[in-house]
């Protein structure tokens, strides 16, 4: 999903205040944003956690700790679909903290102002841009750049175990995993490597409560061939009209199973 310009100049303007290297949380604390005015409504961290150090792949994240109580509130990864897009869209136009309102003039810096609906109220929000290439997550080996859902889980989970270790005060707080669209695929096979993890014992364990998934890609098979009979299900469109997608659909299965 292609960022727009005002999208584009936020996250320009936001990553000199973010430090690259992986240190203790503090350092990763964020004290404003660019087109917002006050104090933020909650802590804010953000940086890179490394996932592969040979190859110098680390991915982006972005921290809003829990209005209510962050010491107990859940904790929540994000993570947009695409593939290929980038969390913060979900940051600026969806569940974050702040409404997105674009600048007064073209190429303008854009406004922010408090999100009364942000999931943050209830919960510390993690942003996440993965695979390495989504966002503002990289790596130094071009060659990361092709990559696979399994290697993305894989990668996902290390960066939450080496998450975790950095917050440790969030270990026992209740974890879920969430997102929309192609995170349909993302989040249960991350899910599936934090499964594993906590069979095998590893460190830190993980607190998984469940995920949720929004509009979520499944197959692509599956998900096609349902748009019609869901909008004749709905009474978007008549029995007759439906009926013929149904003639036509089982002319082409017929043609293409010759």
């Amino acid at each position: 999903m292609a960022s727009t310009p005002s999208l584009t100049l936020l996250l320009a303007l936001l990553l000199p205040l973010i430090p690259l290297a992986v240190a203790a949380p503090e350092k990763h604390l964020v004290t404003h944003l660019p087109g917002f005015g006050g104090a933020l409504p909650s802590k804010h961290y953000a940086g890179y956690i490394t996932v592969d150090e040979s190859n110098g792949r680390s991915l982006f994240y972005y921290l809003v700790l829990s209005e209510r109580d962050p010491a107990i509130d859940p904790v929540v990864l994000w993570l947009n679909g695409g593939p290929g897009c980038s969390s913060f869209d979900g940051f600026v136009y969806e569940n974050g903290p702040f409404n997105f309102e674009r600048g007064s003039t073209p190429g303008g810096l854009p406004k922010l102002q408090l999100n009364p609906y942000s999931w943050s109220k209830v919960s510390s929000m993690m942003y996440l841009d993965s695979p390495a290439g989504v966002g503002m997550s990289y790596s130094l080996n071009k060659s990361d750049y092709k990559t696979g859902d399994l290697k993305t889980a894989a990668d996902a989970h290390i960066f939450l175990l080496k998450w975790f270790e950095l917050y440790p005060e969030f270990q026992l707080n209740p974890f879920y995993i969430s997102g929309e669209s192609y995170a349909g695929i993302y989040i249960p096979t991350l899910a599936d490597e934090v499964v594993k993890g906590i069979q095998m014992a590893l460190k830190p364990r993980i607190n998984l409560k469940g995920y949720l998934i929004g509009n979520g890609a499944t197959d692509a098979d599956y998900d096609l061939n349902s748009f019609v009979p869901f909008a004749h299900g709905m009474g978007l469109i008549s029995t007759d009209l439906f009926e013929v997608f149904c003639f036509v659909l089982f002319l082409h299965n017929c043609r293409c199973h010759k």
